[in-house]
């Protein structure tokens, strides 16, 4: 059931500027001085200069439904950081840097995370999960998994949010043309 929301929010592309206030964006494709890249015949690689949570890591795969993207409850962990990325195509995000027991509406923002871009969700940011543009969309998870703590769901205060993906805005550029590449119709 769809609960009608109380705020709407417009989800853009990520870039570390944007994404401040609630960890690291790095675009591994763009590189620049938190990327290493190395080429081969055939290959290149791109990776980060530093190790992107400080502590031993797990991987995990989540598949995200589609959007449009309702955000009633959000995650934190306040154990770990958590770095998201992509398995193949788009996805969005929505995190808020709140402090209390539950994250609030007004400080929810989105962000679409492309192939190639990574974020570092730091310790205590509330985020959904991620949601595929136009079609179910795996992501792939690194975080310190501890069975001992129970990552709990809070309700948004002042929610549910709804997050649209404006793709003309340009704050978003070529998303269109980045989702074809990727094997999406949009």
């Amino acid at each position: 059931m769809t609960t009608t929301p109380h705020r709407r929010i417009v989800a853009r592309r990520v870039t570390a500027a944007e994404f401040s206030g609630f960890g690291q964006a790095i675009e591994l494709l763009a590189g620049g001085t938190d990327v290493v890249t190395t080429h081969g015949a055939g290959w290149s690689d791109h990776r980060s200069l530093e190790s992107v949570l400080g502590t031993p890591g797990h991987l995990g795969l989540t598949i995200g439904s589609a959007e449009p993207l309702q955000v009633a409850a959000m995650e934190r962990h306040l154990h770990t950081k958590e770095a998201l990325f992509c398995a193949g195509a788009p996805v969005v995000v929505a995190v808020a840097d709140t402090s209390g027991e539950h994250p609030h509406a007004d400080d929810v923002r989105a962000f679409v995370i492309e192939p190639g871009d990574v974020v570092i969700l730091d310790e205590g940011i509330w985020h959904s999960a991620c949601h595929g543009l136009g079609s179910p969309t795996p992501y792939y998870w690194l975080a310190t998994a501890d069975d001992s703590i129970a990552d709990v769901w809070a309700p948004v205060t002042g929610g549910p949010i709804e997050v649209d993906v404006d793709f003309a805005n340009p704050a978003i550029p070529d998303i269109l043309t980045q989702a074809a590449r990727w094997g999406r119709s949009l």
